[in-house]
């Protein structure tokens, strides 16, 4: 019988996933020790590269004419996921237009495309890979537009926008949708491309969906025997019991949370807004797929801190993430054309 076992290797200060092992039961092409893959997020450049001069993009080709050091070559695991995730998001990356599909067809559906039908219940259930990490999220309610928050860099661009307007003075919720609507049914949700957040997850791209904490009970884990969490509790990061979430501090007043066996980020919050908690998009069990866009709203306006993709990286690398999160801006509003050309979207 032929099986294959895989490990993965992430910090267990910060999170950050940096490489994953497959060995097959029968031997194979990989050899003895086995098929080894590097998180892209943890790559600055190729050894011995300094920086760019005057920042000047630099080719993709060193100066010895060796083969790029990253080249988007395809999307895997599209056929597990149920919508295709990211994938559709990213269509084009600097010179590459076709990406080769690993479980899915390029072409979607209608049904892909326009909001998905019914409203997906009033609980969304999330774990991380081993279980250890499990909390449901409820529909929006009275409790949901108490807290306040500045926006986000994901709609007002840190860099570049006067601080009276990223504070968010008239009070918007902005985390609920259809915005505006007295009966809001959703989150938004966003992609993210900081330095921080690829540091501490080891990927380039970092989903977040802005859930208030009031709608985020946690749920014991699996095979748990705990019996304080034999019903689901509100979301208080001071009474988890040990080892449920381990938090890193990745800047003041700014903590990450993820599962300590299986390295899963789970959350991001700070001192600042604790009402609102950022809850990683990967973890949701959305019927419809892994964009739970019966649930949530993407963000298709931008890519949260795009200009940061190159943010400690040198020569081929730095090119390579920019020309990425490039692709991934583009598709994005390529994206919500086609949703709007599709017809009104429901909340």
């Amino acid at each position: 019988m032929h099986c294959s076992s895989l490990q993965r290797y992430f910090c267990g200060t910060c999170g950050c996933h940096v490489f994953q092992r497959e060995q097959s039961s029968i031997g194979g092409d990989e050899g003895a020790d086995g098929l080894w893959a590097v998180a892209t997020g943890i790559i600055i450049g190729r050894a011995g590269t300094g920086a760019e001069a005057n920042g000047e993009p630099v080719e993709d080709h060193d100066e010895n004419n060796n083969p790029p050091l990253l080249r988007y070559a395809r999307h895997v695991g599209t056929d597990s996921n149920g919508d295709g995730g990211l994938s559709l998001f990213i269509e084009a990356v600097g010179e590459s237009r076709e990406f080769e599909e690993h479980g899915q067809e390029r072409e979607t559906s209608s049904s892909t495309i326009s909001e998905v039908k019914g409203n997906g219940g009033n609980i969304l259930h999330a774990h991380c890979h081993c279980g250890t990490v499990r909390f449901h999220i409820t529909r929006p309610d009275a409790s949901s537009r108490i807290p306040h928050s500045g926006f986000p860099d994901l709609i007002t661009p840190f860099a570049i926008s006067p601080q009276e307007e990223i504070t968010n003075l008239r009070g918007e919720k902005w985390w609920l949708r259809p915005v505006g609507h007295p009966n809001p049914t959703k989150y938004m949700a966003g992609t993210c491309a900081s330095r921080s957040c690829r540091l501490t997850s080891g990927f380039e791209i970092q989903t977040w969906a802005f859930v208030p904490r009031s709608n985020i009970f946690f749920l014991p884990a699996s095979g748990s025997t705990i019996m304080s969490l034999s019903a689901p509790m509100p979301l208080d990061f001071q009474t988890l019991p040990p080892g449920t979430l381990k938090s890193y501090e990745s800047s003041t007043g700014v903590l990450r949370e993820f599962c300590p066996r299986c390295g899963a980020t789970v959350f991001w919050h700070d001192r600042w807004r604790p009402g609102i908690v950022d809850v990683s998009v990967g973890l949701l069990a959305a019927s419809e797929g892994a964009r739970a866009e019966q649930w949530l709203d993407w963000w298709y306006g931008r890519v949260s801190f795009e200009e940061d993709a190159g943010n400690g990286r040198v020569g081929e690398a730095a090119s390579w993430a920019r020309k990425l999160m490039g692709g991934l801006a583009e598709g994005l509003r390529r994206w919500e054309d086609r949703r709007n050309c599709d017809g009104p979207r429901e909340g």
